[in-house]
């Protein structure tokens, strides 16, 4: 992909198992990749090298050397050195962790299953938990800045944090879809969560209210897996049988719809 999103272009990786769950962006040429291992490109993505055995679920960078892979069994690993080595952490919990957000060197929040939520504010050197108020399966976190975040998850549920993950409270998503993404665009107010069922949620006032975004009827029933925003321009990707990318320049509103074959 070389045009801002409109046109893409295949990259075959031999993960050896489980897939590929989550992908960053470093720099303009450099990304890692997580799933049965850890992949990093430095030229634009036409090729990847496995750094790590290690299986992840969910990235993070705070900046261009450091990051954060989490994982099955409540595994976290840190990168100093842009993703080229990685280094196990103690998380104190066994729970499946499915993302991870970083707004600086030094603090962090994961969040996975039984309504785990971990916050580190030393590196990674202490995880500890804090209160989600749920038990249900949170699949997503984003911070837009030090202070706003939020967690999406099963069954519709929306977490939302103003002092660093510190204290959560929930929202209203007005769906019992299971969430499955959550990215911010161009300022605490505006973000976008993805989930099943054609579930494309946005808000525009920190999360007071969501609303679905009007999509083509034919992908009412797609799962968007991921949302993704840089500014203003913002990705989604789904599938139902076919495939299917979503890409805003405006926030959220309206999409331009690309829908692919299965490959």
């Amino acid at each position: 992909m070389e045009d801002g999103g409109r046109h893409w272009e295949v990259r075959n990786i031999d993960d050896g198992h489980g897939g590929l769950s989550k992908v960053v962006l470093i720099d303009q040429t450099t990304a890692i990749a997580v799933g049965g291992f850890i992949f990093r490109t430095t030229d634009r993505g036409r090729t990847w090298m496995r750094v790590s055995v290690q299986s992840a679920r969910g990235i993070s960078f705070e900046n261009a050397t450091t990051g954060t892979a989490v994982g099955v069994e409540g595994r976290v690993f840190r990168t100093t050195d842009g993703g080229l080595n990685w280094v196990a952490q103690s998380s104190g919990t066994t729970n499946d962790l499915h993302d991870v957000s970083s707004f600086d060197s030094n603090a962090a929040v994961a969040v996975g299953d039984r309504g785990t939520i971990l916050r580190t504010i030393d590196g990674g050197k202490t995880w500890l938990p804090r209160n989600s108020g749920t038990t249900s399966t949170l699949a997503a976190v984003a911070f837009a800045n030090v202070n706003s975040g939020t967690a999406v998850g099963a069954g519709g549920i929306i977490l939302h944090t103003a002092d660093g993950g510190e204290t959560w409270s929930p929202q209203v998503s007005g769906v019992t879809a299971d969430l499955f993404g959550v990215a911010y665009a161009h300022d605490a107010d505006t973000a976008a969560v993805s989930g099943v069922l054609g579930t494309l949620l946005r808000t525009t006032d920190g999360g007071a209210t969501w609303r679905q975004q009007e999509l083509p009827t034919a992908l009412d029933s797609f799962t968007w897996n991921g949302v993704s925003f840089k500014g203003g321009v913002g990705i989604a990707v789904g599938s139902l049988g076919s495939s299917a990318i979503l890409r805003t320049v405006t926030g959220g509103e309206p999409v331009i719809c690309t829908v692919s074959e299965p490959l």
